[in-house]
């Protein structure tokens, strides 16, 4: 798989046991596998992990703060191209892996299980923390922003990816309250700051 190379939204990179070769993450799902064959308790069933191994995995262009998604009716699985940028293959790895738990999950228990207890189960036999969420800066509101408002009291930061709805007259800053969480516009060039300066 050619890390240069371009893709459009909805572009398929293959299969899940396809991509989990080329990434070197195979072993993660065979270790899963054999559990699941041992396994007296329910967590994974072995035609779950055999289903999840045929779903597609697609990369998707539009994405900008979401890293990935599973679709487990579609028997799919969204990342963000961003992700196959050179450097990030732990973020790619890691982001993979959240959403074949999701899609493993659903599948050995016939219902949606988000985040739960099950999903973190399976999360662990793949040798993951069961992180909810990302904190990747090239994917985060800021890096996206194309309008930014900051709260006139504590100086908190707001980055919106689109155009908010609400007039920024009719918005506060949750943290301060209405009374003294006014908003201002703010221009985007100034929202840049020290890492981990802004919320």
């Amino acid at each position: 798989m050619n890390a240069d190379a371009t893709f459009r939204h909805g572009d398929a990179l293959g299969t899940v046991g396809e991509i989990a070769e080329a990434w070197g993450l195979r072993e993660r799902f065979e270790r899963a596998l054999q559990m699941a064959y041992g396994d007296k308790h329910g967590v994974l069933s072995p035609r779950a992990v055999r289903e999840a191994l045929a779903c597609v995995v697609e990369i998707s262009q539009r994405a900008k703060t979401l890293a990935g998604a599973a679709y487990t009716e579609q028997r799919r699985i969204v990342l963000n191209a961003q992700l196959l940028g050179a450097g990030r293959e732990p973020d790619r790895d890691s982001t993979f892996l959240h959403e074949c738990a999701h899609i493993l999950a659903d599948l050995t228990h016939g219902k949606a299980c988000r985040h739960g207890r099950a999903w973190r189960e399976i999360m662990s036999l793949l040798g993951e923390p069961a992180e909810v969420g990302h904190r990747l800066e090239y994917l985060s509101r800021k890096a996206h922003a194309k309008i930014s408002w900051v709260c006139v009291a504590c100086g908190r930061k707001h980055y919106f990816v689109r155009k908010p709805r609400r007039r920024i007259e009719d918005c506060y800053c949750r943290r301060c309250g209405p009374d003294d969480g006014r908003l201002r516009h703010i221009p985007l060039d100034s929202t840049i700051g020290p890492a981990g300066s802004d919320s």
